[in-house]
Formats: C-alpha cells, structure tokens, sequence
C-alpha cells in the first residue's frame, strides 16, 4: 500500500468498514483534523492514497467466483463447431443444408456438455 500517516489510515480504514458508503469529502475533512499534510493534498490524491487503497485491500479479500476454462473443454467446443461446419460444406444440395441445421441441438448439446454446463 502507499505510505502515508498511519492514523490517517486507520481512521478511513474504521470509517469505510462501518459505513461502506461514506463519501470521500467526509473522509478528508476528517483526515485534515488529524494531519495537517493531508490538507496539501488534492482530494483526487487523498482519494487514491487512503480510500481507494482500503477498498482494494477489502475487494482482494474477498471470494470471487471463479471462471474455470480448461483446455480440454476448449477443444471439445471447437471440435464439435468443426464437425458442423465440415457436414455443412459438405452438403450435396440445399435440402441436405437445411437437415444439418435442423439437427443443430446435437452440436448445441456436445458444446453445453465440453462446456460443463
């Protein structure tokens, strides 16, 4: 985290965690009682040195779902769009064109199953 003045830390540190919504106005002015160095800074750059840093420090901690992307379910879903695309270009005729996308659910069913879902 950035340096700055501890006890400026730790007041916005107590304010953001029983109020979440506190506005950073409040926070600064708060802080300029503390220290006085505070009241120098714009209050963009107090923004970024006390609250922003605090609420990153809070997002890290807490659980994030998760997006699992495995190598082997990319190459299924390709596989099974390739294998569309190939009867596809393969038909004779319009009418086989038409039946090969009538049959769509299955290539739908092989890409929901290699994605997991």
């Amino acid at each position: 985290m950035a340096t700055g003045n501890d006890r400026v830390l730790q007041m916005v540190k107590e304010e953001i965690e029983r109020n979440p919504a506190v506005r950073t106005e409040e926070l600064f002015e708060r802080a300029k009682k503390l220290d006085k160095a505070v009241a120098g800074m714009s209050i963009r750059q107090f923004h970024a040195r006390y609250p922003l840093q605090i609420k990153r420090m809070r997002a890290a901690l807490r659980p994030r779902r998760r997006v699992r992307r495995r190598r082997a379910d990319r190459a299924a879903v390709r596989e099974a769009l390739l294998q569309l695309a190939r009867e596809v270009m393969g038909a004779p005729d319009k009418a086989t064109v038409v039946q090969v996308i009538g049959g769509i659910d299955e290539y739908v069913e092989r890409v929901v199953k290699a994605a997991g879902a």
